[in-house]
């Protein structure tokens, strides 16, 4: 049997995932099985073709000499959320008092990039000493970048078994690294991403779905905190069983490849456990060589069918000699002059339709009107138009209204209109909290002329525009390009 890596990416259905490879000269398809949820597997039965194949060779695992390779990673990257590192450690403490010697544990931590910590395979109490030391220091997320890192480490590990458990919010800030690009990494290398999901508030609770989607297409599992940011116990007791179980078998595919004489086939696989059965297609290709051979013109041609290790021949007539190709001479000169005929239309056409475009855009955008804007209390008198129904306010730059200010939480509060004019602000759980009219609160339905502190900087609610009063000028500062509802 194949070991450390060695199966090909791994088919996911429902609550399982198996990886096969075809091997030996004998044609036997060997597989790697896993449950997300661990049961017990009481039966597995195969079939190709409505023919039933002999399933041999099972064994659970962790078999004789397995290893299971894990790195916990940890998001760092909002010091509002110092708390939530905090409860981290407790977990990481109760998962390490779990763990069992085949297992290679390793941890790392990522704000802006990812920083291997301690090594896959330290031992448990280098880990604690390392995660006590752990603080949130506020920079920027880059999840996915993070992630890709993280596999990319586990891809270099000798293991049976990879998974990462990724710590997080779900919140990402990466514009140059996406979701697609970790699925496919984990996929190539056989990572696992089992997601702990901490939001960052209620109203932020809604980026968790990209942990989930994480899990779930690299065949993981996603485990959710409750209100007290505790993981469940029946999670904690057994933390590595979502990678840890399943188990290896085989299929002799030497009878049913030499009755075929196709290349593709679907091996039809069915996994029987105490809470249920599922099942799984697995797409296996015996690549089939025909050569066609003709001995003299005017005899039918031959096709010879050979397995994928004979080499093709293909024997054909020879082309008549001394014959003129008339267009050589005639259709290609003609075909370059319609080419350049199209050619020429094709950018009058374009320059045409860029300026309507251009025409049609600046016409929209002189119509656009914000809803409301915040207004600096300072000399500046800056003001920021609201021009979206959600107006989310912060440090980070994924916020409509960007603050660099060290006072100023990464993603510190918004600003909510429904379709009555009315704009509610709300905390979104930041370090500092928000005032209104020197008044704390958490939530509260801006009036106009209140006065916002947001940190250190004070902002003025208005819905009148700059030349209502003709005495400010109205800029846009780090703002996203603004859309209508």
């Amino acid at each position: 049997m194949a070991t450390h890596g060695a199966y090909g990416a791994p088919v996911i259905s429902d609550n399982l995932a198996v990886s096969c490879i075809l091997s030996g000269p004998n044609k036997k398809l060997n597989c790697d099985y896993r449950l997300k949820t661990a049961e017990p597997v009481l039966t597995i039965t195969a079939s190709g073709d409505d023919k039933p194949l002999s399933v041999g060779n099972t064994e659970h695992y962790p078999w004789k000499e397995a290893t299971t390779a894990i790195l916990l990673l940890i998001d760092t990257s909002d010091p509002g959320r110092q708390n939530v590192i905090d409860q981290n450690k407790s977990d990481i403490t109760k998962m390490l008092g779990a763990s069992r010697g085949h297992q290679r544990i390793g941890l790392a931590s990522f704000n802006k990039s990812l920083q291997l910590e301690v090594p896959i395979g330290s031992s448990n109490e280098q880990i604690t000493t390392a995660v006590d030391r752990f603080r949130a220091v506020g920079q920027t997320t880059e999840l996915y970048r993070s992630v890709l890192t993280a596999i990319e480490l586990l891809g270099k590990v000798n293991a049976d078994r990879k998974s990462v458990y990724l710590f997080s919010d779900g919140l990402a800030e990466d514009t140059a690294y996406f979701h697609a690009d970790v699925i496919k990494a984990a996929k190539k290398t056989g990572v696992v991403v089992t997601g702990l999901g901490y939001p960052r508030s209620v109203a932020l609770s809604v980026a968790l779905q990209t942990l989930r989607r994480l899990s779930d297409e690299t065949g993981g599992r996603y485990i959710e905190v409750d209100r007290n940011l505790k993981l469940p116990d029946s999670f904690l007791n057994n933390p590595f069983d979502t990678v840890d179980n399943g188990g290896r078998f085989n299929i002799d595919l030497s009878q049913m490849i030499k009755s075929q004489s196709k290349e593709n086939f679907i091996i039809n696989l069915l996994f029987e456990t105490d809470a249920g059965k599922y099942q799984v297609n697995i797409p296996v290709r015996v690549p089939i060589t025909r050569a066609l051979i003709q001995a003299t013109p005017g005899q039918p041609s031959q096709v010879v069918t050979a397995t994928a290790q004979q080499q093709p021949v293909v024997i054909t007539r020879e082309s008549p000699a001394n014959k003129i190709n008339l267009w050589l001479w005639y259709g290609i000169p003609a075909a370059l002059i319609i080419l350049l005929i199209i050619t020429i239309a094709a950018f009058f056409l374009i320059i045409n339709t860029q300026g309507k475009k251009k025409q049609s855009v600046t016409n929209s955008f002189k119509e656009f009107k914000p809803y409301a804007y915040l207004v600096f209390q300072d000399e500046t008198k800056k003001r920021y138009p609201i021009t979206n129904t959600i107006w989310r306010i912060g440090r980070g730059t994924d916020n409509e209204m960007t603050l660099r200010d060290s006072s100023v939480s990464r993603r510190h509060a918004e600003i909510d209109r429904d379709k009555g004019d009315v704009f509610t602000i709300i905390d979104l759980g930041s370090l500092n909290g928000i005032y209104v009219n020197n008044k704390k609160t958490d939530k509260q339905i801006l009036r106009e002329g209140d006065i916002i502190e947001i940190g250190d900087i004070n902002l003025r609610f208005t819905l009148l525009p700059a030349d209502y009063t003709f005495e400010e000028v109205t800029e846009m500062l780090n703002t996203r390009a603004p859309f209508t509802h």
